[in-house]
């Protein structure tokens, strides 16, 4: 099975692509950082290509490198992303773009790229694109990065839908992880203009997984073709909340449209 993941050289990217190489994958990372890349990729004993994955020219030579090399793509992990986390009033214009470039045009640009690619050249493949649960229950000082990560997990289940209605051999998953030992607080320092907000520290909590956690989890759901990759069951209440409240708003919808309908 020929593995690329983007995002490769550190955190949850890492943490994926040592689960997959340890299940006998061959595995090919990308990273937009090149010193991280070459520790990581020597680490691992992988292939590692350069690339920023909010350029789609630079995917695009990712997955002809690895055609050249390999002849062949099993699995894509869309797997890089970014995060600022601040108030929505202090967040600026160019902080928005720099969230959606990397973290949902990136993965836009890695279905685009690899779909294709995989659907001719893989009997069984599988597509992951790494969300958050930021992506299924919204939180405070995460409004930019919320809205990347809903768009993800929106992306993929429509692609679900697409790939299923047509029949393709090609499946496809969405990563949904909590809190995570990684080092996506650190993102900003590859921030177009430099780093000009303070990052703050990751705070510990009971529920924080180590990256290995979750490479495990992901390269298993990857082998049973789940659709969304949990990492941390116990939020599930917290989704049903969200999802009460708009069950909710439909129900009182519903009750102001009878009502009408009787006063006619």
């Amino acid at each position: 099975m020929l593995c690329v993941v983007t995002g490769g050289a550190s955190g949850i990217g890492y943490a994926v692509s040592r689960a997959l190489r340890d299940r006998a994958a061959t595995v090919v990372i990308s990273d937009v950082d090149q010193s991280a890349l070459d520790s990581a990729a020597a680490a691992l004993d992988v292939v590692g290509v350069q690339s920023d994955v909010s350029r789609s020219s630079d995917v695009e030579r990712l997955a002809e490198e690895t055609l050249n090399r390999y002849g062949r793509i099993d699995v894509v992990v869309n797997n890089a992303g970014v995060a600022r986390v601040a108030p929505f009033e202090e967040l600026s214009e160019e902080d928005f773009q720099w969230l959606v470039d990397v973290n949902l045009r990136g993965v836009v640009h890695g279905v685009r790229t690899f779909l294709p690619i995989i659907e001719r050249t893989s009997r069984a493949g599988f597509v992951v694109n790494t969300a958050s649960m930021a992506g299924l229950r919204a939180a405070p000082r995460l409004t930019a990065y919320a809205a990347t990560k809903f768009a993800v997990v929106g992306l993929t289940e429509a692609l679900d839908e697409e790939l299923t209605a047509r029949g393709s051999h090609v499946g496809v998953g969405v990563v949904v992880p909590g809190q995570v030992r990684s080092h996506i607080g650190a993102s900003e320092r590859n921030r177009p203009g430099g780093l000009t907000h303070p990052i703050a520290q990751q705070a510990e909590s009971p529920s924080l997984l180590e990256a290995d956690v979750v490479g495990d989890i992901v390269a298993d759901a990857i082998e049973r073709g789940d659709l969304y990759i949990v990492t941390h069951p116990e939020r599930l209440e917290s989704v049903r909340e969200r999802h009460r409240r708009i069950e909710a708003a439909f129900e009182a919808a519903d009750a102001r449209s009878g009502r009408a309908a009787s006063n006619r």
